[in-house]
Formats: C-alpha cells, structure tokens, sequence
C-alpha cells in the first residue's frame, strides 16, 4: 500500500519494508517528521479493511497502550486509529526476533533456561490481568540487549472488549501452535493453558528446528522433554495450568542439568515422607504427591526407573484416589521405562502387576489410564514370563463389566495379541467387547 518516500499522517515518512508477514498488519521503516529523532521507530498498519480485522489492529493498539513503559512488553510511541489505514509506531528492535537466537540456545542451556524464564515473565504480565496472546510463537518475541519483549497483540483476548471474538466457532492462530480446544470454541475462551500449550510449541521449536506440529523427543534433554510434553497435552487437564508452575518446573529441570541442585536426593526424599505417611498414619499430602510426580519426571531415565522400583504398593492405591488421578498420565508414562526396560527379576513382574492392578481397580480413574495399567500388566508377565503375573492380568481382564471400559480394554488386547492374552477363554469374560476382541485374536 505505501511505497519509500510516501508520507503518512502527514508524520512520518517511509524508508522502505520491514515486514509484510503477520496476517493483518504490515510494518514498515519510516522516518518521523518535524520532531527530533530520538529512537529508531516503525509503523505498522493494518493492511485490510474488513470490518473483523480492523477491530482486532484497533484492539492491540488499546493494550499495548496499557502496557506503556513496561519493559517486558512492546513498546508503542504513537498511533492514529482515525486514520485510513490505522497505525501505530512503536520503537524498532533491531536485533530480530527470538528465532534468531536458536542457535545460541541450542548450545547453551544457561541460555535457554535465562530465555525461557524471561519468556515466562513476559506472558505473566498478560496472565496477571486475566488476559490471554492466543498466538504465541518465536516470532512474536522481540530481543533487546539480552531481553525479550513480547509484541503481536492482535489475537489477546481483552477482559471486557466489545470487539472480542463472537463467533463460537471462530479461531486464528499459527498452525502447529494452535492448541486443540481452539478448533471447537476454546479461542474464544482462551485460558492459560492455551498459551502454555504454544509456549511449549514454542520452547521445542527453538531448541530442535523443527516444525511444531508433532513432538518427538530426539536429541532432547529427558527434563526438558518432559516438560515440553506436559505443556503440549491434549488434554488441558494435563498441562500445567498457570505460568508459575510452568517456571517452577523449569528451574527444577535445568537444576539437574547444569549440577546445581541433587535432585535425586530430593525425590527419595519426597517419596519417604509419602510412604512412611501412607504406612504409618494412613495419610497423606496432595501436595506432596503432586510435586514427587513432577520431580520424578525432571530425573535421568535411570535414576526414574531406580525410584519406581522403591514404590511401595500403597502408593499405588493412593494414586488410584482423588484427587491424584490426574497425576496418572504422567506417572505412567514413567513407569513404562521401568516396564520396558526389563531390568528386574522374572518374580517382580508379579510386583508391577499387582501394583497396575491397584490403579486398573481405582474407582476414580478414567478408563484410559486403566487401560494403560492393564497394558503395562500384560507387558511385564509376557517380558519375565511370570504366570502369577498372567493370573493377574486375567483376572483384570475377566472382571470387566462396563462396555465403555470394555472397548479400551479391546485396543489393549490387540494390541498384545501375540502374548498369554490369546489364551484368555473368552466365555469366562463379562464384557461382549472383550469376548470379542478375544475371539478375534484367536481366530485361525
């Protein structure tokens, strides 16, 4: 729309393009007129005039506008949203976006745990309004002598606005960022978890190169992985829920990394004071089961595998309980390395059975995670061999009644077609979907 040497407002003059990617507005260099050049500034302007977008550009100006000498935000020095098209100038960060730091980042972990923070601290002065970005990205965080600035307003939810977002099925975003929730209505209701979802996105793009729509944990650190996979959970439910818990993790995880703290000695120590409480009170602290849950996961794979050997068979049934059932995905997802390694006796697949058995009967855990725990059963008495352990999973099996528990069940048997499960006799059963996956898989 404005070429070099045209003059908007009747204020500023423009040097040339800065950017034309972002989906509604285009900066450009310009230079001011008639006033001293303090700062090196650019203009950016919203480059459509469809109704929808207008209000989105005229939004960002209006909060950006709140966050005025805030060093962790965007920084705007003038604007005209009378003006055909609206702008604003805001000042000009001439060393990029982060994306040019990944490099740097993927050589350092001092590096990423300083950004990351500061990433965090950036979005926390969103959250701390009770307001959302809704498109978080690399790009969409600016450098500054070792700092980052958020910027790219546009899709932030604005407490109060009449001009939010009013279509239930509306949704924007970068894909591959894009949390799931809002492919059915969640972009309208953004919460924090959805910034956490694309901030994990983000932090896995920065430090692998690769594109952010599925995550695999290559040439990861396993902390850093970890935590990445909470954040980018499918199930809100799952991913940490507010910043705060987001940054205590990461400090935790790149305790490990960089030597500074025994982690491990803080595990053990966490899990004595859960068990000698389940075994000599029969209490037990949410919180402290929650937080021996996320440190467990911090760990090397090694030393994760060690501490899931010492779990005592209470512990078992108190993570089958409220409110610990949450907690479970997670927890599994460890207790599969201990599994699938095959590092214990034959005899202890009777162990891990047993234990699976205890969450598989929790009343208050969702089918899928029983599924996982009958799973991890039948794996570990077909690995060892072990018939008590096979005992166990038939008895799992057999006892199934609910349909809805019966198809998770299904996938489960299967998928382990090849193993003692092909033995089951079918007829002993009491879910027709388990009969029939079993008859299934013993057909000739």
């Amino acid at each position: 729309m404005f070429d070099p040497g045209d003059i908007i407002d009747g204020k500023y003059r423009v040097d040339g393009l800065c950017s034309d990617s972002g989906g509604m507005g285009a900066i450009l260099f310009v230079t001011p007129m008639g006033q001293r050049h303090v700062l090196e500034v650019v203009l950016k302007y919203c480059k459509d005039n469809n109704d929808e977008q207008l209000k989105r550009f005229c939004r960002e100006v209006r909060l950006l506008g709140t966050f005025a000498g805030n060093s962790k935000v965007v920084q705007i020095v003038d604007r005209n949203l009378d003006h055909v098209p609206p702008y604003f100038v805001m000042k000009y960060y001439p060393e990029g976006d982060l994306s040019k730091l990944a490099p740097t980042l993927q050589g350092s972990h001092e590096t990423q745990e300083r950004s990351f923070l500061q990433m965090i601290d950036c979005l926390q002065e969103l959250h701390s309004r009770n307001e959302f970005h809704r498109d978080i990205k690399p790009h969409n965080f600016l450098l500054e002598d070792g700092q980052i600035i958020v910027s790219d307003f546009g899709l932030t939810t604005e407490v109060g606005s009449e001009t939010a977002f009013t279509r239930r099925s509306m949704y924007w975003g970068t894909h591959g960022y894009i949390p799931p929730e809002f492919l059915d209505g969640g972009f309208k209701y953004a919460d924090a978890s959805g910034d956490i979802f694309m901030l994990g996105k983000t932090m896995y793009v920065l430090l692998t190169g690769r594109e952010p729509m599925y995550i695999v944990g290559n040439d990861l650190p396993p902390p850093i992985f970890h935590i990445i996979e909470r954040c980018c959970s499918i199930s809100k439910t799952n991913r940490y829920q507010t910043l705060a818990e987001l940054k205590q993790s990461l400090v935790a995880a790149y305790d490990v990394l960089l030597g500074r703290a025994g982690s491990l000695g803080k595990v053990r120590q966490l899990l004595s004071a859960i068990q000698d409480g389940i075994e000599q009170n029969h209490t037990h602290r949410a919180e402290d089961l929650s937080e021996f849950i996320e440190q467990l996961g911090l760990l090397d794979q090694s030393d994760q595998i060690h501490i899931c050997h010492e779990l005592s068979s209470g512990f078992f049934t108190v993570i089958a309980q409220q409110p610990f059932v949450d907690q479970l995905p997670t927890f599994l997802t460890i207790y599969d390395r201990l599994v699938e390694g095959c590092n214990y006796a034959w005899s202890y697949a009777e162990t891990i059975a047993n234990n699976m058995r205890a969450i598989f009967d929790g009343d208050g855990v969702p089918f899928s995670e029983k599924a996982r725990a009958l799973d991890l059963a039948i794996r570990a008495a077909f690995h060892m061999n072990r018939f008590a352990a096979m005992g166990t999973c038939r008895s799992m099996i057999m006892s199934i009644r609910d349909e809805a528990l019966g198809l998770h069940a299904a996938s489960v048997l299967l998928k382990n077609r090849d193993t003692f499960a092909s033995e089951i006799e079918a007829s002993e059963c009491q879910s027709d979907t388990v009969r029939n996956a079993l008859r299934q898989i013993q057909k000739p």
